[in-house]
């Protein structure tokens, strides 16, 4: 969680550093309708814009890494309970000579 707020936070920062080079030197703005936003508005418009960007990223990174995990391990379970049904006959079978084969120890009094 800590890690999430910091990258919120570094997000923050960078998007209202760019808005403020981007209002400065280049004369950036933002309209809504007939209504120019000051250079201050701008960046906090630029500034939750980049903030939400960063929360969506960090969703969509989270929950594709979380599917292919989940993914992974039902194939691997998959994988193995395929292998055991295939081979239980042969399983079966190798135990029940191992069973025969083995020595019986006899108790000695």
């Amino acid at each position: 969680m800590r890690n999430f707020v910091l990258a919120i936070l570094i997000a923050v920062l960078i998007s209202y550093s760019f808005g403020l080079v981007a209002s400065e030197w280049f004369d950036f703005n933002f309209h809504f309708d007939d209504h120019i936003f000051d250079s201050m508005e701008s960046v906090a418009g630029i500034t939750i814009i980049g903030a939400l960007m960063a929360v969506v990223g960090v969703i969509v990174a989270v929950s594709v890494f979380g599917a292919l995990v989940i993914g992974l391990f039902a194939a691997t379970i998959a994988l193995i309970v395929a292998g055991l049904s295939v081979f239980w006959p042969m399983l079966l079978v190798i135990a029940v000579i191992i069973w025969l084969v083995k020595d019986k120890r006899r108790p000695s009094y």
